[in-house]
């Protein structure tokens, strides 16, 4: 990839980036970029007061080699505003340091995802297949993100959680479907009856052809509260009549929750929907549910998220609306709500 090089990027609201290397010019797109970032924003990435950045620190996160630095820069196509920047900085052979940031106004639209996808395509691409990172424990977000891109392991240090993460191999890019499900953000509510007559007819036709393998994938939110859990039911016995492969989902605040508690529950959700002869993958992400579903979703290509209308985010307060309303109005599938 040369400095020249850029490509669009459409997120899940339907705005448009541009996304492309940095170069020795965007010196005043960064500083700039950078006195728009709020005290938080700069806390989080730096995690150190930084009033502004220096003309030798300017330099050295402009002026890269794009083989042992690389960095990308998202930027605004309609004002060539800067949005976004990540980076990686090799630390030993196959292993970088990776870190992103987004201006505050483009937060919690998709914007670090695109970023952080082209980030791991470069480090494929320059022969990197481990990313480091030291983010804040509180930084929820940061740390969902992060796990989202490989096998992770999480050492705690005081305020601050080490990530070591695994990518995954190199992989032929699919810029035009990434760019599709990125785009998608539509919620469809199906009553239950309907789907399950959708899901006969389904299984009907397919017996009928002699198809076996798996015809698609549901995600479902492991919600459960006591003993009761509607959503993992449902997600069971559709995939038993799909032949579909149930990824479940739960999350943790760091610092919050018994984390080695929500995987042992974790865990034995997985194992009962096992015994129905269902292939299952769990996943443990740090953060907001809803960003975490909305994730594995778009990741895994489902077909169907499944989620318990009880479930709640008790950590975050200031979301006036509920979980359902907010995964219906994000999920890039039909989602079928579990009583």
């Amino acid at each position: 990839m040369t400095p020249a090089d850029a490509e669009p990027a459409r997120l899940r609201d339907g705005a448009a980036l541009l996304i492309r290397p940095i170069t020795p010019d965007d010196r005043e797109l960064l500083r700039s970029g950078f006195e728009q970032l709020s005290e938080r924003s700069r806390y989080m990435r730096f995690q150190t007061p930084l009033p502004r950045l220096t003309s030798q620190q300017l330099s050295y996160l402009t002026e890269v080699d794009h083989h042992d630095h690389e960095a990308l820069l998202a930027l605004d196509p309609t004002t060539d505003r800067a949005v976004g920047v990540a980076r990686f900085i090799r630390v030993n052979d196959g292993v970088a340091e990776c870190a992103v940031v987004v201006a505050d106004d483009w937060q919690g639209r998709g914007v670090a995802t695109e970023l952080l996808d082209r980030l791991v395509e470069r480090a494929g691409e320059e022969d990197v297949d481990r990313f480091t990172a030291l983010v804040l424990a509180e930084n929820a977000e940061a740390l969902r993100l992060l796990e989202g891109l490989g096998d992770t392991v999480q050492r705690s240090f005081g305020s601050q959680v080490e990530l070591d993460i695994a990518l995954p191999p190199p992989a032929e890019r699919n810029v035009p479907l990434r760019l599709v499900l990125a785009g998608v953000a539509r919620g469809v509510l199906s009553p239950a009856i309907s789907m399950w007559r959708q899901v006969a007819d389904f299984a009907y036709h397919r017996r009928a052809a002699g198809v076996t393998e798996p015809a698609n994938v549901i995600v479902a939110h492991a919600y459960e509260a006591a003993g009761d859990a509607p959503a993992l039911e449902a997600a069971a016995g559709l995939a038993a009549a799909r032949h579909a492969h149930v990824h479940l989902v739960e999350t943790y605040w760091p610092l919050l929750a018994d984390r080695e508690e929500i995987d042992r529950r974790l865990s034995a959700a997985a194992d009962e929907v096992r015994r129905r002869g269902v292939g299952v993958s769990t996943h443990l992400i740090g953060g907001d549910p809803v960003d975490a579903v909305i994730d594995v979703a778009e990741q895994t290509d489902a077909a169907l998220i499944v989620i318990d209308p009880r479930a709640r985010s008790a950590v975050t307060p200031w979301r006036a609306y509920s979980l359902p309303a907010r995964m219906c109005a994000r999920a890039p599938c039909d989602v079928l709500i579990a009583r």
